[in-house]
């Protein structure tokens, strides 16, 4: 079996520099395996804000991403991918290749406070597209670049948030099932429940880091620095609770692809900023 690692700093998909800095740093704090070929995906580098293209912010340069990403992943042919974004754009490609090489086998786990169904009518940041592309939908442009997509039925959120009214009806429209899970989270058993009634042997898991309760843990979109509104809800799952949800999904099914999005490392930005400005570092 061969998994592949994939770098992917990407920031375009939500128009903030610091995406490209997590993946740096959650490149270095990801355990390591020898056995596994990393990547480095050598997305464009910030050099100011984005422009909207048919209402998206910088779609011809996410467009171009996707293509990037398909390109590294088609050359090594893997079994299993790893993500690390990033923005959570960086879905796309591995879950559509793994799709493509599982078929019926696969579902989608959605662990983020947030559905990812937006399109170009709604909203204008491609991250928040990801699951509508992957699912036919979202934005048409990047929709059409997906070979293998999903179906409603092969989608499970965990820690969803309150949806916008918008997204509640994109939800509906899609036939998506979904729970709201402000107060109490999907629970390790009905994950396993659903993974079997499906006869999901292989899954690949979503995991945005803004379904964390930004109380336990900092370095997300809801915890940028002088900022204190928001246009949606914060997450409310515990590192313990997201901890039990893998290990329930590793009990019934096969982990093949695993993204890790939305790392926005605000304190450390800003203490690099910091350092660089002393003399003895010049």
């Amino acid at each position: 079996m061969k998994t592949i690692r994939l770098k992917i700093p990407q920031w375009q998909g939500g128009n903030k520099s610091n995406y490209a800095f997590g993946s740096e740093l959650l490149t270095w704090l990801a355990p390591k395996n020898a056995n596994h070929v990393e990547i480095d995906v050598a997305i464009p580098k910030y050099s100011g804000p984005l422009e909207k293209e048919n209402g998206v912010v910088g779609q011809s340069v996410v467009a171009a991403n996707i293509d990037l990403i398909n390109e590294k992943i088609q050359a090594e042919q893997p079994d299993k991918i790893i993500a690390l974004g990033g923005d959570c754009l960086v879905s796309q490609a591995p879950f559509d290749y793994l799709h493509g090489k599982y078929g019926d086998d696969l579902g989608i786990i959605w662990i983020d406070a947030h559905p990812d169904i937006s399109t170009p009518d709604v909203f204008y940041h491609e991250h928040a597209m990801v699951l509508g592309n992957l699912l036919e939908d979202g934005d048409p442009v990047l929709a059409a670049k997906v070979k293998a997509p999903f179906k409603s039925a092969d989608v499970l959120y965990v820690g969803l948030q309150e949806p916008t009214s918008d997204e509640k009806k994109i939800l509906a429209d899609l036939d998506l099932n979904y729970q709201v899970q402000k107060n109490e989270r999907l629970s390790p058993e009905a994950i396993q429940k659903w993974l079997k009634e499906n006869h999901f042997s292989k899954v690949v898991v979503h995991f945005d880091l803004d379904v964390l309760n930004p109380s336990e843990f900092r370095s997300l979109y809801f915890t940028e620095p002088g900022v204190t509104e928001f246009p949606s809800e914060s997450g409310q799952m515990s590192l313990k609770e997201v901890q039990a949800t893998f290990a329930a999904i590793s009990e019934v099914s096969e982990i093949v692809g695993l993204t890790i999005a939305e790392y926005l490392p605000w304190d450390a930005e800003n203490l690099q900023q910091l350092l660089s400005g002393i003399s003895i570092f010049q």
